[in-house]
């Protein structure tokens, strides 16, 4: 049986397979007589070394296009001498140790960058910086509209689709848009019936923090019923508790004609009507 071998660059792996003796030759290109261990290996020569294949594979950072991946890997410690600390999650590597920290930070979900004012925590220190604006009053961002001023790009870009009629955000249920996600989200509450406002005096919920407030006002004076009282002298007697058994302010629809005397270092209170009215009345 006999084989045409040419000149073509498998010729070599094929004088390889089809040779015979109990000692097989090592497989050699034929086109520049490069030896190899295994055939495999001469295979990837033929394709790399001498243009049979297609460069697939490229370097991240020169973008420089390789064989394979391992000479992508290999040709990576050329630059890695220049950038030597490396990110152990991601393999990604840097010039300064101080990048590499920095960029760990997305891995860690560490926030170091604390405001002094609020206590709210940042991952970069560029996001300290734009929250800082808020608390200096230093608004960068003028409507020339309508002259309002803000301290984020994010709020004046939100509120410019106000004069453009821009209203990108659609609720996905009923088609409806609006101008910003915020308004957007709270509209689609509307139609899930989310409640993410729950109140820690009687656990109820509600759809808007608005509601909540207004809720958590009423809650309160009723909890507390004296509350409002105790902070104005006027309202219960100077801060003295009326005697027992006498009516609560709260049960009668007129003030008290004669209320208890003030502590000496207060001021009497305004009679609440004329002496003449109060006398006749007696």
């Amino acid at each position: 049986m006999s084989h045409c071998l040419g000149s073509s660059p498998h010729a070599s792996e094929l004088q390889w397979i089809y040779s015979t003796g109990p000692q097989q030759p090592a497989p050699r290109c034929v086109t520049c007589g490069k030896a190899f261990k295994k055939l495999w290996s001469l295979h990837e020569h033929n394709k790399i070394v001498h243009g049979y294949a297609e460069k697939k594979f490229s370097c991240e950072i020169c973008e420089k296009k390789f064989y394979t991946m391992a000479h992508v890997r290999k040709h990576m410690v050329a630059h890695t001498k220049d950038m030597p600390f490396t990110c152990e999650t991601c393999g990604k590597s840097f010039k300064r140790s101080m990048s590499l920290k920095v960029h760990s930070l997305q891995h860690s979900g560490e926030k170091p960058f604390k405001c002094e004012n609020c206590n709210e925590r940042f991952q970069y220190k560029y996001q300290l910086r734009s929250h800082m604006s808020i608390h200096i009053g230093h608004k960068q961002f003028m409507c020339q509209w309508c002259g309002k001023d803000f301290n984020m790009k994010q709020y004046f870009d939100e509120h410019m689709k106000t004069h453009t009629g821009e209203k990108p955000y659609i609720c996905e249920i009923c088609g409806k848009s609006f101008t910003s996600r915020p308004n957007m989200k709270r509209h689609r509450r509307t139609h899930t019936g989310e409640k993410p406002y729950p109140c820690d005096v009687c656990g109820q919920r509600f759809r808007f923090s608005n509601m909540l407030k207004a809720h958590k006002e009423k809650c309160f004076r009723v909890s507390n019923p004296l509350a409002s009282d105790t902070t104005n002298p006027a309202n219960n007697g100077g801060g003295l508790s009326a005697p027992q058994g006498a009516p609560s302010p709260h049960s009668l629809s007129l003030p008290l004609l004669h209320p208890l005397p003030p502590p000496p270092h207060l001021p009497p209170p305004p009679p609440l009507f004329p002496a003449g009215r109060v006398n006749s009345n007696n």
